[in-house]
């Protein structure tokens, strides 16, 4: 099974009570996002491109997609939890308000997709390319794509302007975070792409990525109140497996630093902003 090849400290996410607190805790990138993709000349897409979205987890990204009229959309995903989530919200999409989406969410990694040769018209990697920054994924993600096929990267992270949120972050990114789990905010995941380019350029860039990214860069607020704060720590990689005990004295820190700031004391919903980095390129 695809969970025994993930990175330990994302087994976490492979439990139901994480999957629940990441669908209520975590945002949804802006729409905008989407829009940038489907309406760039440069990439060449329509509502009958074929999508293929990896580590899709529960559906958040996956359901933007869909309700940007994309039909044809694959979602991959190794934990049987955040795959049932995401089928979930493509169900109810497809028979309330889409009806012409079809879909499938498969089990799959970032170097084992089932996906064809040449069968995807745009790979999103929503939140997770850290996880899986190595050759062999930029290989694979080579292999499915077509040839002018789009790369489409995309995260979010909590944007620490805010004095709420910086010292909301200083309890859950920095004095709970275990020094292992992969951070996009690290940028170290760059280092898989600096590593492509002499494969890149001894093929002549032929048949694969161009490891040269493009980047956007967009901003959003999400509606937040101290639950919802509460429930995204919940979800974060390095705390969904921690003991109840501990979980206890992190929602017990998350709410004292809540209750004591003024923007977001006696349970008040605040703009909780976050900045969005979309990275794009192409295969050759």
């Amino acid at each position: 099974m695809s969970i025994n090849l993930v990175h330990p400290s994302s087994k976490g996410y492979h439990d139901v009570k994480t999957t629940n607190s990441y669908v209520k805790g975590r945002p949804q990138v802006p729409q905008e996002c989407i829009e940038f993709v489907k309406n760039n000349k440069l990439f060449n897409l329509n509502d009958n491109s074929k999508v293929l979205d990896l580590a899709s987890g529960t559906g958040k990204f996956t359901e933007l997609l869909a309700k940007s009229n994309f039909k044809d959309i694959t979602a991959v995903e190794p934990s049987k939890e955040f795959r049932d989530s995401c089928s979930e919200i493509l169900q109810k999409l497809k028979d309330t308000d889409k009806p012409d989406l079809s879909f499938q969410v498969l089990d799959g990694i970032s170097t084992s997709i089932p996906a064809a040769d040449e069968s995807v018209d745009v790979l999103f990697v929503s939140q997770a390319f850290h996880w899986f920054s190595n050759t062999d994924s930029l290989k694979e993600f080579s292999r499915i794509l077509k040839p002018n096929g789009t790369l489409i990267m995309i995260w979010y992270d909590m944007d620490l302007s805010s004095d709420v949120v910086n010292k909301y972050a200083d309890v859950v990114h920095e004095k709970w975070y275990d020094g292992l789990a992969p951070q996009f905010r690290s940028y170290k995941w760059k280092k898989a792409l600096e590593d492509f380019k002499p494969i890149f350029e001894q093929a002549g860039g032929k048949g694969l990525i161009d490891p040269n990214l493009q980047m956007e860069k967009f901003h959003f607020n999400q509606k937040a109140n101290k639950q919802v704060c509460i429930e995204r720590a919940l979800s974060i990689s390095y705390i969904s497996h921690l003991k109840q005990e501990t979980k206890d004295q992190i929602i017990k820190e998350v709410s004292e630093v809540l209750d004591n700031h003024p923007d977001s004391s006696d349970n008040k919903t605040f703009d909780f902003p976050y900045r969005v980095e979309l990275y794009y390129t192409q295969k050759k």
